[in-house]
């Protein structure tokens, strides 16, 4: 049996891995590695006479100006930012159709990607496709067909059998709000993935790349040959080869071949529009393109739509904050305002139990732990926790064992201030154990291998709805209402 530590290891090997120093690609494409000023090519992929007629032994140390499908002049006119790119279209055109160049700029190098871009039958409708997404929605209603709107857009320009929206929580799970698919094909609707589904090193190269296909989880790898034994950063290469384990995790999903594009709001991984198909598929450089523009336009009027609700919802806070202080300011003692204002301070952040402590003074409302627990919670707020704001759903991790506390009360949500007037405040509201139904795409608890003693990481190998039950917590406290507890915080040494 492999023990905790054993598991932890595991995982944090996992999330070590280096995907971009694979030191191959996908077949779907070739590569070639240019260094330095002189554009000397150190790396060219074993493949590269299927696209260009040459063969790496006679380009690997030369200069790109020995090949006559791509130009120096070209490749020096692009923007020395690392990360900047640019498509050369029709660098070669053969019997099979036309070959573009994607230039990808590094830290001093150029990645040169080659792939065939031939036109589909009908063109795509871009712009037609743009247009639900020009206008931010403005309200529930709206926002969840947008997210609708986008599925469905997707899987008109490629066909996958599946077209998810997959949103990542704050501790880096997912849950799938949207989905399109074709007929017979079942629903991740509404179910949570776990947080090393896709591990921290795979979420950072999402925020580096505007998109990632693997065509065929089947297709051999193809080696990237140098002038030396180094091994390339593929850190921004589409062509990158793929993880073993993710290989075994499309595998155990019936996935053969997957397409995935981030979605960044604010600066940060939001979530993934997640694609996939049972059969092999490649998709043009143009079809991906046209799903990235689509998921920018979304991005922003997400991020348009979460803004002005989140304004609304502060200025809404703002007023009933405020109303709720200044009843307690206008009191000698403010604690004495408390039995008045009691509900209005549970209703603030929708919890069962309040309790507000000054000095040594304190007061209890509604349903929460008696004079002996509080004492105990605020001793450890005051002397031992330096946050000054802090909510927790499981006050078991910070109070094991304690039945003071444990018995009434599952969740806590505390400020503290040094105020004036008052000297040290502590507001505190508590939350009772409700039963947590969370439905997952299988077991989280990924299994491990072991053969002949060696123990392996291995992807679940079922993705049927599995739900978890979590009987010690309490309700969530939300961004929302975290928002509210620091504003309460800072707002409070206004009246108090």
């Amino acid at each position: 049996m492999t023990n905790i530590n054993t598991l932890e290891r595991l995982l944090q090997g996992c999330e070590a891995e280096q995907l971009h120093l694979s030191g191959a690609i996908q077949a779907f494409g070739a590569m070639l590695r240019l260094e330095g000023d002189q554009l000397i090519v150190s790396h060219a992929s074993a493949n590269l006479k299927t696209f260009v007629g040459v063969a790496p032994r006679d380009i690997l140390g030369h200069s790109l100006d020995n090949a006559n499908w791509l130009s120096s002049r070209t490749i020096a006119a692009l923007v020395t930012t690392p990360g900047q790119t640019a498509v050369i279209r029709g660098v070669v055109q053969d019997a099979l159709g036309r070959i573009d160049a994607l230039l990808i700029r590094g830290e001093g190098f150029v990645l040169v990607e080659l792939e065939r871009n031939n036109a589909p039958a009908e063109p795509i409708a871009l712009q037609q496709l743009q247009q639900p997404f020009l206008n931010a929605p403005q309200n529930t209603d709206e926002f969840e067909q947008y997210h609708q709107n986008l599925v469905h857009s997707f899987r008109s320009i490629i066909g996958f059998d599946r077209i998810m929206i997959y949103r990542f929580a704050a501790d880096w799970s997912g849950e799938v709000i949207a989905e399109a698919t074709a007929v017979n094909v079942g629903s991740y609707l509404g179910l949570r993935f776990p947080a090393s589904d896709i591990p921290a090193i795979a979420r950072n190269l999402y925020m580096q790349n505007p998109s990632r296909m693997i065509p065929d989880t089947h297709a051999p790898t193809v080696p990237v040959l140098g002038v030396d034994a180094s091994i390339p950063d593929l850190t921004r290469s589409d062509l990158r080869s793929v993880s073993p384990v993710h290989l075994e995790y499309l595998a155990n999903m019936g996935v053969v071949a997957s397409f995935s594009v981030p979605i960044r709001i604010a600066g940060r991984l939001w979530g993934l529009v997640a694609c996939h198909h049972q059969t092999a598929q490649v998709l043009t450089p143009d079809q991906r393109s046209a799903c990235v523009t689509l998921a920018s336009t979304y991005s922003l009027g997400m991020s348009s739509y979460m803004s002005g609700q989140r304004l609304k919802m502060i200025d809404s806070l703002d007023r009933r904050i405020d109303s709720v202080l200044e009843k307690l300011g206008n009191f000698a003692d403010p604690l004495d305002g408390i039995e008045t204002n009691g509900q209005a301070l549970l209703d603030a952040l929708g919890a069962q139990g309040f309790a507000m402590a000054i000095q040594d003074n304190v007061v209890i409302d509604g349903d929460g732990p008696n004079l002996d627990g509080l004492a105990l919670i605020d001793d450890w707020f005051v002397n031992q926790c330096q946050e000054l704001v802090l909510s927790s759903d499981h006050l078991s991790d910070i109070f094991p064992h304690q039945s003071l506390v444990l018995s009434v009360a599952s969740g806590m949500m505390a400020i503290k201030a040094q105020s004036p007037r008052s000297g040290w405040v502590r507001f505190y509201w508590f939350r009772q154990a409700e039963p947590q139904h969370v439905a997952w795409a299988g077991n989280p608890n990924k299994p491990m291998t072991e053969n002949a003693g060696a123990v392996a990481l291995s992807p679940r190998r079922s993705f049927e709805r599995w739900v978890e039950i979590k009987s010690d917590y309490s309700r969530p406290w939300t961004k929302e209402e975290q928002i509210v507890a620091a504003k309460f915080r800072n707002n409070l040494l206004r009246w108090l």
